[in-house]
């Protein structure tokens, strides 16, 4: 009986056996490796022609993240047009759309290259390039089918990753909790991504402790091991040129030193070649991908192998989600920002249906700002209601040092300096100084309370100076003067009020300062003479509107930017300036930008001013000539004329960009400009007449951190020279 007993056993072990190796369960195990894991992508191209199932999946790093796609259901094709059809340069540093950030925060991003915390007086560099806000944003959306799916192995295909404890070092196994989460988590690669929160830990790139997690796959009873391993190999990898890849050599020394029993327990083992490509080679998509073919290719017939054992699984493809319902939102409330502030900002309401992108931007606007440290939230089913919960955390660093670089004819070489104080009277109020050091000493402060939705109220006060050529006429006299120095001192109060993040409507006071010299000297007075030398009070209002996703380059969008300002009263010791009457001068400019394809775009754009009444000085006259200077008096750009060419108390412009951007962010443009500048021109409809002023120029312009360096060769018939404009770095 015991021996017929034993038979039996052993028939039945033999036959479990038998059965499992005709159908047997496959694990994929893929490594971390930055921007070497999208190779992954083109293994499992291969994978799937083969038709191997897969049965479990285990990532860490990048290979988390396209696990974990695989795991929801895309397919390998899916993920490769994803990855092809993202910037994924502006994914990694959270480079932001600039059509969901608000009116301040673009003009500080289009002011200030660097920005800096000041800790205990000193300037402290950031631990990472980026938040990672943009690239959990993007897991959110891509992921959002399983929002409740709690635990991983429950995933149209079994799912794990894994992390390690900033604190100890160790590893830290991720199956289960908020999907997207755990994978962000994962793949924050040190010096790139901040650390993210889990529960009760801080975590960064499992790859630092585990780069290739089989261990863990060993204890999921799967009976084949596919690995895709693009951890670097030190004998043939290029030298590291940055500190992130310096990391990453550093801990390959590690984890170098445990994979040969590794690649020993993996029946199909893979290592693509892309040692000639960093961590960071972001832009080089479709080559890693075909790497990782390549790779998928040579181990082909072993795949194809296994497929045949199995029963097959049919993969259906998945629809990205675009939109999701909003039952109910939560956003944790921080000690210098409430409700109102925190709502203004991400511009969501409970109750409504909104896409994906909508989402974004109120997220994208509410990280702009830099006054939290980075956030992380979850969107899920509860009590069948989709709840929306944020949790804040802000920032430690109030203090900030900012600068800047800037060439210009006008302004000259400039270098800003900007310190920046937050929460220092009030709770949501910032106190800023920009020192601006070049030919001439400026400076522009300003003190703004953010109410969020509500009305904010705001101060500034800026010093302009400057010198320009300029031929003007004084005691009736026509006079060429070679030299006018400039010096205009602004303090404004004002009120405002923000529409969607893209328009802003606001009013105020203002005092205005003027001091314009000149290089003639009256024998007489024994002083030089001026074109104004007064202090003029007024109120004004403004209303802006810029829905532009570039402010220099723009491919898409629209902008408005008018003022109207009342002086009625004015201040001199100068009786050259004769009596004064009050007077209005008012301007606007608006254009819109059009993309024609992924290459080419077109940009409309038409200013206007004109005075009513009589200002006593020229200094409020409208002026054409010069290129890529800031905003500085009623100063108009004109391609192919001088400085201050001409100047008149009304005028209209036109002009049209070509823009064809060859390579990316390098760019090639045409720009035409056209205009009348008169006295007068709107009552007489003057302005209605042929042109009087013709200009062209061709341009290179690249973008860069500090913003766009632009070569401008310029030709006007009506001052008959080639002129030539060069400009560097952000206006200011």
């Amino acid at each position: 009986m015991k021996i017929l007993n034993t038979i039996c056993f052993c028939f039945a072990l033999s036959l479990a056996f038998a059965q499992n190796l005709e159908n047997p369960k496959v694990g994929l195990i893929l490594s971390g490796g930055g921007a070497k894991g999208m190779s992954h992508v083109g293994v499992l191209k291969e994978i799937e022609r083969a038709g191997v199932r897969i049965d479990y999946i285990g990532g860490t790093s990048m290979g988390a993240i396209v696990g974990a796609l695989y795991a929801c259901g895309y397919s390998a094709s899916q993920l490769e047009q994803l990855l092809l059809g993202i910037d994924l340069n502006d994914i990694v540093s959270d480079n932001f759309d600039r059509t969901s950030k608000s009116f301040d925060t673009k003009e500080d991003d289009e002011r200030y290259a660097i920005t800096l915390p000041i800790v205990k007086g000193k300037i402290q560099f950031p631990i990472s390039l980026s938040k990672g806000q943009n690239a959990y944003n993007l897991l959110v959306k891509l992921m959002h089918d399983q929002r409740n799916t709690q635990d991983f192995s429950k995933l149209p295909i079994p799912f794990y990753c894994v992390a390690t404890d900033i604190n100890t070092g160790e590893t830290v196994l991720l199956e289960e909790g908020f999907l997207p989460l755990a994978v962000n988590a994962s793949s924050a690669l040190p010096t790139i991504f901040s650390p993210v929160k889990v529960k009760d830990k801080i975590l960064i790139d499992g790859g630092v402790a585990d780069n290739y997690p089989i261990d863990i796959m060993l204890q999921k009873g799967v009976d084949v091991i596919i690995g895709v391993d693009t951890q670097l190999d030190i004998a043939s990898s290029v030298n590291p040129k940055t500190f992130s890849e310096i990391l990453m050599r550093i801990g390959t020394f590690q984890t170098g030193k445990t994979m040969a029993p590794k690649i020993a327990q993996t029946d199909i083992y893979i290592h693509p070649e892309i040692h000639d490509y960093s961590i960071l080679s972001f832009a080089e998509q479709a080559a890693i991908i075909k790497k990782g073919e390549e790779a998928g290719k040579a181990v082909f017939s072993q795949l194809k192998k296994l497929a045949l054992k199995q029963t097959p699984h049919v993969r259906y493809p998945k629809k990205i989600p675009d939109s999701f319902h909003l039952d109910e939102l939560t956003v944790s409330i921080t000690p210098n920002y409430k409700r109102n502030y925190l709502m203004g900002k991400i511009r969501l309401t409970p109750n409504n249906h909104y896409s994906f992108k909508k989402l974004q931007d109120g997220l994208t606007n509410l990280a702009a700002t830099n006054n939290f440290d980075s956030f992380r939230y979850s969107l899920v089913t509860k009590n069948n209601k989709e709840e929306l919960q944020i949790d804040l955390q802000e920032s430690p660093y109030t203090t900030l040092f900012r600068g800047g670089l800037n060439y210009n004819k006008l302004t000259g070489a400039s270098a800003l300096v900007n310190l920046t104080q937050k929460h220092s009277l009030l709770r949501n109020d910032e106190v800023s100084l920009d020192f601006i050091f070049g030919e001439y000493f400026r400076y522009a402060f300003s003190y703004f309370i953010d109410k969020g939705r509500f009305w904010s109220v705001g101060f500034s006060a800026t010093l302009d100076q400057f010198e320009t050529e300029i031929s003007i006429p004084l005691k009736s006299i026509e006079y060429n003067v070679s030299i006018l120095h400039s010096f205009v001192q602004k303090n404004k109060f004002f009120l405002q009020t923000l529409f969607r993040e893209e328009m802003v409507l606001g009013a105020g006071l203002s005092h205005q300062k003027n001091k314009l010299k000149t290089n003639l000297y009256d024998d007489q007075t024994r002083q030089f003479l001026y074109v104004d030398d007064a202090d003029y009070y007024s109120t004004y209002g403004f209303l802006k509107i810029d829905s532009r996703d570039n402010a220099f380059y723009p491919k898409k969008g629209g902008f408005f930017d008018g003022s109207m300002e009342y002086f009625f009263s004015r201040k001199t010791p100068n009786q050259d300036l004769g009596a004064f009457t009050p007077f209005v001068v008012a301007k606007a400019k608006t254009g819109a930008a059009f993309s024609l394809n992924n290459k080419w775009s077109v940009s409309l754009n038409t200013m206007a001013g004109f005075s009513v009444g009589e200002p006593s000085a020229s200094t409020f006259e409208f002026t054409f000539g010069g290129y890529g200077y800031p905003p500085i008096l009623n100063f108009q750009p004109f391609v192919g004329l001088p400085q201050h060419h001409d100047d008149a108390d009304s005028f209209i412009k036109g002009e049209i960009v070509l823009d064809y951007e060859f390579l990316p962010r390098h760019h090639a443009r045409v720009l035409f400009h056209t205009g009348i500048m008169n006295d007068d021109i709107f009552s007489t409809g003057e302005w209605l007449k042929q042109p009087d002023y013709f200009g062209t120029g061709l341009a290179y312009g690249l973008e860069t951190f500090a913003g766009p360096i632009e070569f401008t060769t310029a030709y006007s018939p009506q001052y008959g020279k080639l002129i030539y404009h060069v400009n560097f770095g952000w206006r200011f």
